[in-house]
């Protein structure tokens, strides 16, 4: 049974994102391709190494000094800091579900896009490299 995602939400830090409208988690494997002419018409691979991406949008209010925007972001692209982040389930009032998934992890911003577009919010997207494996719990309340 499908999920309503308007309350997983990604947290960049100890901050959520200004107004975050998506994120999006990427799990790639490198195909290593093992073939030759011994193999014919036929292909031969090894699985490779493991890759993780985090995509998110969001709106690009900067009055908000509160929340993660996009001068944040910038500069930790700039200064190749390394980030921490959890993607969490919160309930309507904003507190954190008790028996939810929360994965978590660090990783480089590897992409930051702005857009400001005719009558409409300006928006900001990025992609965060994951350095390392993703990390799978549960969240019991304390």
């Amino acid at each position: 049974m499908g999920q309503n995602a308007t309350f997983i939400k990604l947290k960049v830090g100890t901050k959520y994102l200004i107004g975050e409208t998506s994120a999006s988690i990427n799990t790639t494997v490198d195909d290593i391709d093992t073939s030759s002419k011994a193999s014919g018409l036929e292909s031969d691979g090894l699985p490779g190494r493991v890759s993780d991406n985090i995509s998110f949008d969001s709106m690009a209010d900067e009055t908000n000094a509160t929340d993660y925007g996009y001068a944040s972001a910038l500069a930790a692209m700039a200064a190749r800091t390394l980030l921490t982040f959890e993607i969490i389930r919160l309930d309507a009032a904003g507190a954190q579900v008790s028996g939810s998934q929360v994965i978590s992890g660090s990783g480089i911003l590897s992409g930051l896009n702005i857009d400001n577009p005719d009558n409409a919010p300006s928006t900001f997207s990025g992609t965060i490299e994951v350095d390392d494996e993703l990390e799978v719990t549960t969240y019991t309340a304390p």
